[in-house]
């Protein structure tokens, strides 16, 4: 591991935005040019939260969320509320003072693929809408299918967003599942229930052909493996994965 992937570098919080009553996006600015830093779709870092001397108090792993192709000076990443150290991350303001290390991670996107498939559980997204916002922003000629599982409506982080990145950009297909929901609000598609073989044959009659992509809790992401590997995906090497939550 290189010496500039363990630098601290120092950032300010821009913004903190509630997606859902769980998950929000913190927005982070560099303190000063020389902090930037290249990273691919799907790539994490370590976010150190600092105590009042600026040492560190604690850090976790997040995803980058936003694409390089995106703002060069405003890094977004998505966190659900769950514990201390997210709890305690969901109180930043404006102007507070963070630090990073990275990038690192080899969940990242396949040159010559033009078939991707990729799976999300809750805020598991992350990674993957930093991959669909590069391909999107690049137009890529790349197919995507997107099976996104929440609880209810009101969980799904960046649902607008990917609506209109699905109507700018036409590669993007979106299934939305809905493990706790009764019913559909008016307008709204999506499949209620989990993601199970009789779906998943219906959406991807041909499922030897993508390149997949995971990332979501533990029991979400076996419950895929499983269905691919019953339909005789070679899934060491056409699945990637990322255990997020």
């Amino acid at each position: 591991m290189t010496h500039s992937l363990m630098k601290l570098r120092s950032f300010i919080v821009e913004e903190l935005a509630w997606e859902t009553s769980a998950c929000f996006t913190l927005r982070l600015k560099p303190e000063s040019p020389d902090e930037l830093f290249d990273f691919l779709p799907g790539q994490w870092v370590y976010l150190h939260l600092l105590n009042e001397d600026g040492s560190s108090w604690a850090r976790a792993a997040f995803s980058v969320a936003s694409a390089p192709e995106g703002s060069k000076e405003l890094l977004e990443f998505g966190i659900k509320v769950y514990g201390d150290f997210t709890k305690r991350a969901s109180n930043l303001i404006p102007g507070d003072k963070v630090t990073l290390q990275g990038p690192f991670g080899r969940f990242v996107l396949t040159e010559g693929e033009s078939n991707l498939v990729m799976f999300a559980g809750g805020i598991g997204i992350s990674p993957l809408l930093s991959m669909i916002r590069s391909l999107a922003a690049r137009n890529a000629d790349v197919d995507i299918t997107l099976f996104y599982s929440n609880k209810t409506v009101e969980d799904i982080a960046y649902r607008e967003e990917l609506e209109r990145i699905k109507k700018a950009w036409p590669h993007l297909r979106i299934i939305h599942f809905l493990t706790q929901e009764a019913s559909l609000p008016e307008g709204f598609e999506a499949e209620l229930g989990r993601l199970d073989a009789a779906r998943l044959d219906q959406y991807l009659p041909n499922p030897s052909a993508p390149m997949y992509f995971m990332c979501g809790p533990r029991a979400f992401m076996e419950q895929v493996r499983t269905l691919l590997s019953e339909r005789s995906v070679d899934v060491k090497k056409r699945l990637q994965e990322e255990l997020f939550g």
